[in-house]
């Protein structure tokens, strides 16, 4: 386009040029190379300059106006830019820009949309809609849709194959439920819950909404009642009774039962029982000068005593479980429900004596709860560690301030503790004495769980002169 106006005043020049000449005049300066050969070639040729000019209009006619209309009819499009990976779809990311899309096909021909990874033809990972219908096409070798991991399948006739345990309803399909009458909940086409109205079922709804009573014998009334109705049966008098051992029987229609003394082992002298017997309340044996109660048994288990009590009391440990009181000398022993044991008396042993006697031991008393060993040792160099009986180190406080009392058994310039622990003591001869010689000891510690024990209170334990029962009056039974 930045020729068109040189060639075209080329053009005009030539022209202007012939004509000046055809009339005699000096030519323009414009006079170009092209036209300087021109004239060179009719002062050659004469005649042939004419032709000449009509061709070089022709070849500016072609350069001016041909050519720039034919480059006009070929646009040129603007480059194409963008990157991409290997093996995805590309897709337009702008008017002149490419990049990769969503889908990626492998090089086994396996195309995935949302996973570089298919494992299948088609491969899709996320949510799919499908807004039509959606035909599935079973393969020859394997005509039967399944889902992977599950027994649930589709056969190439129509046949489905259900997951184990899972039930459905008979023939049709249940789209929604409707609650009846005496019904709340409906309709339900998804889920929901239908229950009893309260109230809403009726006697009229059901198919039997009554009952029939009928009196026996010895009875009146009855007859049809209606559900939640009720009916009187009258008694007409008792037909007859008929009474067992120990039941004794006064009267016609309307009798009187009584008990038959001597029958019944309960009001015998003597009773003896093949069950146990449980009684709820107190009991009473009261006798004059005689035993009072007497238990006895042969059985020859160790777990079964002659005499079990039991307290069964939470509240307080000091409660007592058994009590015996001799309130004419204020003579009283209790123990409570920890096991305690407390007596306004002497606690001993009897042992034998000389022939057939008898003779009483008292137990000493101490002001704390104190448990006693006794051993003997001998002194090695001067020196002697005593190890506590193991037994006796597990019934005694696990502190370190237990008592030893030493007596030596030969001649020594006497004996000290020179060390103590819970398990073990050392013995040691004064003055770096190095003597080897025996000794007795005693250990005097106090009982485990009762360090702290020292003259307890125990004016509550003593339950004191009781006020005993009244005696019921005799009852006759029957009378």
């Amino acid at each position: 386009m930045i020729l068109f106006p040189f060639l075209k005043r080329l053009f005009v020049g030539v022209a202007l040029r012939e004509g000046d000449e055809a009339l005699g005049k000096e030519p323009a300066p414009i006079e170009s190379a092209v036209l300087r050969g021109t004239k060179l070639a009719n002062q050659k040729q004469g005649g042939c300059m004419l032709r000449i000019s009509v061709c070089v209009c022709a070849f500016l006619l072609l350069a001016c106006f041909v050519l720039p209309m034919a480059a006009q009819q070929a646009p040129v499009l603007p480059p194409i830019t963008g990157s991409g990976t290997t093996n995805h779809i590309t897709k337009w990311l702008s008017a002149s820009s490419v990049g990769n899309s969503g889908i990626f096909e492998t090089a086994a021909g396996n195309v995935g949309i949302g996973t570089i990874t298919p494992a299948a033809k088609l491969d899709v990972n996320g949510t799919e809609d499908v807004r039509d219908t959606l035909t599935l096409f079973p393969k020859g070798v394997h005509p039967t849709l399944s889902v992977h991991g599950t027994a649930f399948a589709v056969s190439s006739t129509g046949k489905v194959t259900f997951v184990a345990g899972q039930t459905f309803p008979g023939t049709g399909t249940v789209t929604s439920i409707t609650a009846g009458a005496g019904l709340s909940g409906g309709t339900i086409t998804t889920s929901g819950t239908i229950a009893i109205k309260t109230g809403g079922v009726t006697n009229a709804m059901l198919q039997n909404s009554s009952l029939s009573v009928n009196p026996g014998t010895g009875l009146s009334g009855g007859g049809a009642v209606s559900l939640g109705g009720s009916t009187t049966l009258n008694n007409t008098g008792v037909l007859s009774v008929t009474t067992g051992a120990g039941i004794t029987k006064t009267g016609g229609q309307n009798p009187s039962l009584g008990i038959d003394t001597s029958v019944v082992p309960e009001l015998a002298l003597g009773n003896f029982f093949t069950a146990p017997q449980f009684v709820s309340g107190f009991v009473d044996a009261f006798v004059g000068d005689a035993t009072a109660l007497y238990a006895f048994n042969t059985s020859t288990v160790s777990t079964n005593p002659t005499l079990y009590v039991e307290n069964d009391d939470v509240t307080d440990a000091g409660d007592l479980a058994f009590d015996v009181k001799g309130p004419n000398f204020g003579g009283e022993c209790s123990i409570d429900v920890t096991g305690n044991l407390f007596c306004t008396g002497v606690i001993g042993a009897i042992v034998n004596g000389q022939g057939k006697k008898k003779v009483g031991l008292y137990t000493m008393q101490s002001s704390e709860d104190w448990v006693e060993d006794f051993g003997s040792g001998a002194l090695t160099g001067g020196v002697a560690t005593i190890q506590l009986e193991p037994r006796f180190a597990k019934t005694i406080s696990s502190q370190t301030n237990y008592h030893v009392f030493l007596t030596p058994a030969g001649d020594c310039d006497g004996l000290y503790i020179a060390n103590r622990t819970a398990t073990s003591f050392e013995v040691r001869e004064l003055k770096s004495g190095t003597s080897s010689v025996q000794f007795d000891y005693r250990i005097v510690a106090h009982r485990k769980g009762y360090d702290s024990a020292r003259l307890p209170d125990v004016t509550r334990k003593l339950m004191g002169k009781q006020v005993r029962p009244t005696v019921p009056s005799a009852v006759v039974v029957g009378k």
